[in-house]
């Protein structure tokens, strides 16, 4: 296998885990360069077959892409919305290039230390030295608060890969110190919505990895989790006793007085407002533009609160989906989601020890993404966008049964 694409591929790969929120569009360094790569792949034709797996995959990015590009056909959409559901297609060509040249293991565990240590650290300058109300980054405290949560997590799956290295201490330390950095800097954006997974996340990672530690080591973990999460939870300066104080004041105030005018009431009157409409067009939906003139038209009848005026969509994935695509648009999103959680928990009982730290990461992702659509909209977002399409192809690569000999694993 030739050396230089495999450093090619295996630099993008870091760059795109480790920028993804340090710099303003962090993550097109990394989805640049393997877009270009498989411009070189297709020139020389030497793409290798898909297993099934694959396979599926690719026909769900193609699924979802053609369900919002018909859909917004359909409403006669603005061509600004074929930009985020284009990206889908954008995976396709990257995923046959790291298939012909897989990266190597250390290059996305350090990428994801890396990206995950560095969200954290920002976050953390921003509390401090620009007394943010809440980190934000480059983009909006919310996308800034998922994508930090999922690069820590991630580091926590990639424990299994670093025990068998030959610097296994090491590894472990860094991914250990990233986990927590990177979980820790989604707390300082006060971001709740980004914290919905963690408790699954954390027991499909006690099922996994809790028989392999020894019973001192995992109370001692368990001791030293429970009090770091204690330690930012009563911290004044992280914000998080005071944004749990406010979800539920807020959720109060929306069901006894219907107070919309708060973060919690406004997003209960958006998904209040499409279930309202969403029967009126069940099956295709209204698109983005008749979702904000019927929205207007409830507003000024008194039926809908006026502050959910601006907000484009619904903060919810799902209901966003309904009500934009109709029963159409919410299936091809849950097939999506359905179909990449299927593959990897397959691949997570089927393939090799060395692979399986890759489909559990896999799995994490999913199980992320769908937690973050129960309060945003994320696929509306491009940097949700790339992450989540561009993390699942790279996986789906790493975690192969067959993959081949690296010296760096």
């Amino acid at each position: 296998m030739p050396v230089f694409p495999r450093y090619y591929t295996s630099v993008a790969v870091f760059l795109f885990c480790a920028l993804s929120l340090v710099i303003p569009g962090g993550t097109a360094t990394g989805v640049t360069m393997l877009s270009l790569g498989s411009v070189v792949l297709i020139r020389t034709r030497q793409n290798l077959p898909l297993d099934n797996h694959e396979r599926a995959i690719v026909a769900v990015l193609l699924l979802y892409f053609f369900v919002c590009a018909f859909t917004n056909w359909f409403h006669h959409d603005s061509l600004r919305e074929y930009d985020a559901p284009a990206r889908f297609l954008l995976a396709i060509p990257a995923l046959l290039l790291l298939r012909r040249w897989p990266p190597a293991s250390a290059a996305f565990w350090g990428g994801v230390t890396a990206g995950a240590s560095g969200a954290g650290l920002l976050a953390l300058w921003e509390k401090l030295e620009l007394s943010a109300p809440r980190a934000s980054g480059y983009t909006n405290p919310i996308q800034y608060g998922n994508i930090s949560m999922l690069l820590g997590i991630l580091c926590l799956a990639g424990l299994g890969w670093a025990a068998s290295r030959r610097r296994a201490r090491w590894w472990i330390a860094m991914l250990l110190a990233g986990a927590c950095i990177g979980i820790f800097g989604s707390f300082l954006t006060g971001s709740r919505g980004s914290w919905i997974g963690l408790p699954v996340c954390l027991v499909i990672l006690y099922r996994h990895y809790g028989r392999s530690v020894s019973r001192r080591y995992l109370l001692g973990g368990s001791l030293f989790a429970v009090a770091a999460l204690g330690a930012v939870y009563a911290a004044p300066q992280a914000g998080i006793q005071g944004r749990m104080h406010e979800a539920v004041t807020e959720t109060d105030g929306y069901f006894e007085t219907g107070n919309a005018n708060t973060s919690v009431g406004a997003r209960l009157e958006m998904w209040r407002t499409g279930f309202m409409i969403f029967p009126e067009h069940p099956w295709l939906g209204w698109g983005k533009a008749g979702f904000m003139q019927r929205k207007k038209q409830l507003i000024s009848e008194g039926k809908v609160a006026a502050f959910t005026g601006d907000h484009t969509h619904s903060h919810n994935e799902y209901i966003d989906a309904l009500v934009k695509r109709g029963v159409l648009g919410l299936l091809g999103l849950l097939a999506f989601y359905g179909v990449a959680l299927a593959v990897f928990v397959r691949r997570f009982r089927h393939v090799s020890a060395a692979q399986r730290p890759y489909a559990l990461a896999g799995v994490l992702v999913m199980v992320n993404y769908i937690g973050f659509g129960m309060t945003q909209a994320f696929l509306t977002h491009i940097n949700g966008v790339m992450t989540l399409v561009f993390m699942l192809v790279i996986l789906l690569t790493l975690s192969r049964t067959e993959v081949e000999h690296d010296p760096a694993r």
